[in-house]
């Protein structure tokens, strides 16, 4: 079984205004992490202040970074073969947000299932009073050491993903 953990970080929460700024994803392969991508893109358009901020992705990181096109056909071919992706709020936001700039940018892509992690957390340990990415790396003892960047957080995922497997199977 081989599975793409992911995340993005963008501009904003619309998907039609806003645009992706940085994809993180892991290759899983048998239960081991087999490759990286990790990915600023140029968004052709400004970074609000209040973005940075949370990310501390700057327009002068993006600058030269590569345009959203190029990008995307690089992560489609990173995902090509794998069997589903896994993301934390991937359902509601990070996988519509992609499928959106995958249209924007006249990009074919391969649509897969998405196993979103707080989904799968309400499920599995539903005593829990927030389901943030950060709570739920609080709860099971993972370090995500550079919050709110791409690769960070799909690493912190990849970890998040397989606890649950583990509560899930009850070992």
């Amino acid at each position: 079984m081989e599975y793409v953990v992911f995340d993005i970080e963008t501009t904003g929460l619309n998907t039609m205004r806003d645009r992706i700024v940085e994809i993180g994803a892991v290759k899983v392969r048998d239960g081991e992490i087999v490759s990286t991508f990790d990915m600023l893109m140029n968004p052709g358009i400004k970074i609000p202040s209040e973005v940075s901020l949370i990310n501390h992705i700057t327009d002068d990181m993006v600058m030269y970074a590569l345009p959203s096109q190029v990008v995307l056909h690089q992560f489609q071919k990173f995902v090509d073969g794998c069997d589903f992706l896994v993301g934390h709020n991937a359902a509601r936001f990070d996988y519509p947000f992609l499928l959106s700039e995958f249209e924007r940018n006249n990009v074919h892509h391969q649509r897969l299932p998405v196993r979103d992690t707080v989904f799968l957390a309400k499920n599995i340990v539903p005593h829990l009073k927030r389901y943030s990415l950060a709570s739920l790396c609080e709860y099971f003892k993972i370090v995500n050491n550079d919050a709110h960047r791409a690769l960070s957080d799909a690493e912190a995922t990849s970890q998040l993903f397989s606890h649950l497997q583990r509560v899930k199977q009850g070992l």
